[in-house]
């Protein structure tokens, strides 16, 4: 999985923000704000904080708690969600998402854990979803961890484990050699 530094780097330009603005949202110097995002001042103690700020869309109220979502960190330092087939799960214990997401660090050494809220979430998903043309639904946006639902949070990890497993595989092909050799003929092609 990438470093914390990496992901809130990501967070950081993904949401057009300089270390100044972030600084400026933590109540801290820029000084402060740019040591907590290269990792040289450990973040564990402003790291609601940090996700609060850098979360992935808009926040609601100014203390509403972000929700966490799956990502791919990709090697030029974009960050894409990463949905479970159809649906994005979200999570309201980071704890539990940093395990399901350590269980596919394997299959892709980019997958990380990002802060996000749920509108933007529902954005990304519809988007996901007109790419294929069909229509998204709002309840394959859930929490995994609400206790209201009465699953078990086990057997839901197991599933969505597969899920994500069958996404990053399927991602995987972008990368794929032969086919990355298929564009660059067919670019030259073109020229």
């Amino acid at each position: 999985m990438p470093h914390d530094a990496d992901v809130w780097q990501a967070l950081l330009r993904a949401k057009g923000l300089t270390v100044a603005e972030l600084a400026q949202r933590l109540h801290t110097t820029r000084q402060h704000a740019h040591r907590l995002l290269t990792g040289r001042r450990s973040a564990e103690t402003r790291r609601d904080d940090l996700d609060h700020a850098l979360a992935l869309g808009e926040a609601g109220q100014p203390n509403d708690r972000p929700a966490y979502a799956l990502a791919v960190l990709s090697r030029d330092g974009q960050l894409d969600l990463l949905p479970a087939g159809d649906a994005q799960p979200l999570f309201a214990d980071r704890e539990l998402a940093v395990q399901l997401a350590d269980g596919l660090a394997e299959r892709d050494n980019g997958v990380c854990v990002v802060p996000v809220w749920p509108e933007y979430a529902w954005r990304r998903l519809v988007a996901f979803h007109a790419a294929w043309g069909s229509e998204a639904e709002p309840r394959r946006i859930f929490l995994v961890d609400d206790p209201t639902t009465g699953i078990p949070v086990e057997a839901l990890l197991r599933e969505l484990q597969g899920g994500f497993a069958d996404t990053l595989r399927l991602r995987g092909v972008a990368d794929d050699e032969a086919s990355l050799r298929e564009i660059a003929a067919l670019l030259e092609r073109l020229h």
